[in-house]
């Protein structure tokens, strides 16, 4: 099955990725649960699928709420309370409910310290797959050939398909045998 279009996972292995954060953010935390405890849920969503680099995460109001178990209007009040505590910062992708949710690298990250004053950006993208063109996840997609370091097999092709054709480049003699005329 095509993973197009799927929901990320964590790793299972979780000694293998570590999440810090402050001493004093737990507190605010703790307090945040209190009051506003669905915001809070969604911070540790978020926090738990960011990015190593970047602290961010892609995902639209309608993933998020599947991912929650609640409605795309309540994901986006609880994304608008973390906003304004100033637990995230939004990255609008233009139009839509699309956007890219940064967390605040003073609460938490999983990176070097040295590392957070630079304004790198790259994310997890979630996606789910019901959001998608309804031809996306079938696999009629073209088949490029590959050849990877140490393969010395001919490129395939097969009945019904033009084989690869690529001139020899000159003063180099073909690996395949050819027929001279």
């Amino acid at each position: 099955m095509s993973k197009i279009g799927l929901q990320s996972k964590p790793a299972g292995d979780k000694r293998s990725r570590w999440i810090q954060t402050e001493a004093s953010s737990h507190e605010a935390w703790a307090h945040m649960t209190l009051k506003t405890p669905k915001a809070a849920a969604l911070m540790h969503l978020l926090c738990s699928r960011m990015d190593r680099s970047s602290n961010a995460v892609v995902a639209s109001h309608k993933t998020l709420s599947k991912l929650m178990g609640c409605c795309p209007k309540s994901v986006k009040k609880y994304i608008s309370q973390l906003q304004e505590q100033k637990w995230i910062q939004i990255v609008s992708l233009g139009a839509g409910s699309a956007n890219a949710y940064v967390v605040n690298s003073l609460v938490a990250w999983s990176q070097s310290r040295d590392n957070l004053q630079y304004s790198q950006f790259t994310a997890q993208v979630i996606a789910d797959a019901d959001d998608q063109l309804k031809g996306i996840l079938n696999d009629n997609l073209r088949k490029i050939p590959v050849l990877f370091d140490g393969d010395e097999i001919q490129l395939p092709n097969g009945a019904g398909e033009e084989p690869p054709v690529q001139p020899s480049l000159e003063g180099l003699t073909p690996d395949l045998p050819t027929i001279q005329d």
